[in-house]
């Protein structure tokens, strides 16, 4: 399935404020099962991510579903605001959410949430060896510069946070965790930034796998979860 217009990246933008104060269907997140239901003011959700938009990272739950909807306004006021109702139109892939190669981030954070100690380990030996100290690689500075001027920095975080979350959920059922900057977090940090700019860049793409490949193989070979493709 494509994605439709208005959901795409690059010169194809949303202004999903507008859509939202005119009522016209947009896109929002929740847990697979979990029904969409009528709740309160919307825009404690939408709006930080909502004008100019390439991507909607409104959830950090993971696996998560991905439907589109309408937003409709109610009759009653509450003494918190306005309350919302919900039309469900569609539901569309959850990969959408994570961007132009998110079907392999999905994949990449199913394989994170999996890690054994030991490959937490590996991941923090392997940064070294695919950039030993006296050589260090430039290529997390030359992705931020080109995410910062091709609209993908605000997917480039979102992925980085996904990422850094799902390896310290891995370390955590192991009794475990990990630290800001360690080198296992930058091994998968570097990946998700790959996975961001890949389209754009593959050689540079293939320099951030670096660690990641050295300790877990390549990301394009991991399997899908399911979550990532259902409707």
């Amino acid at each position: 399935m494509t994605r439709p217009s208005g959901l795409g990246f690059g010169d194809d933008l949303v202004d999903y404020a507008a859509a939202l104060r005119d009522r016209r269907s947009i896109v929002v997140e929740e847990s697979p099962g979990v029904a969409l239901r009528r709740r309160k003011q919307p825009w404690h959700r939408a709006a930080p991510y909502a004008s100019g938009a390439t991507y909607l990272p409104f959830t950090t739950a993971i696996p998560f579903g991905l439907w589109i909807i309408s937003l409709t306004p109610g009759d009653d006021e509450e003494r918190s605001g306005r309350t919302w109702g919900q039309t469900i139109w569609f539901r569309v892939p959850a990969w959408w959410a994570l961007g132009p190669q998110g079907r392999t981030a999905a994949a990449l954070l199913a394989r994170l949430e999996k890690l054994t100690w030991e490959e937490v380990l590996a991941l923090r030996r392997s940064y070294n060896k695919a950039w030993p100290t006296d050589r260090e690689d430039p290529a997390w500075y030359e992705a931020r510069d080109l995410a910062a001027t091709t609209n993908r920095a605000q997917l480039k975080n979102l992925l980085i946070k996904r990422t850094e979350a799902a390896l310290d959920r891995a370390a955590r059922t192991h009794g475990k965790r990990v630290r800001d900057f360690s080198d296992e977090q930058k091994s998968v940090c570097f990946a998700a930034v790959a996975l961001a700019v890949e389209d754009l860049s593959p050689s540079l793409a293939h320099r951030l796998f670096g660690p990641l490949r050295y300790a877990l193989g390549d990301v394009h070979t991991y399997p899908v979860p399911s979550w990532a493709d259902s409707l």
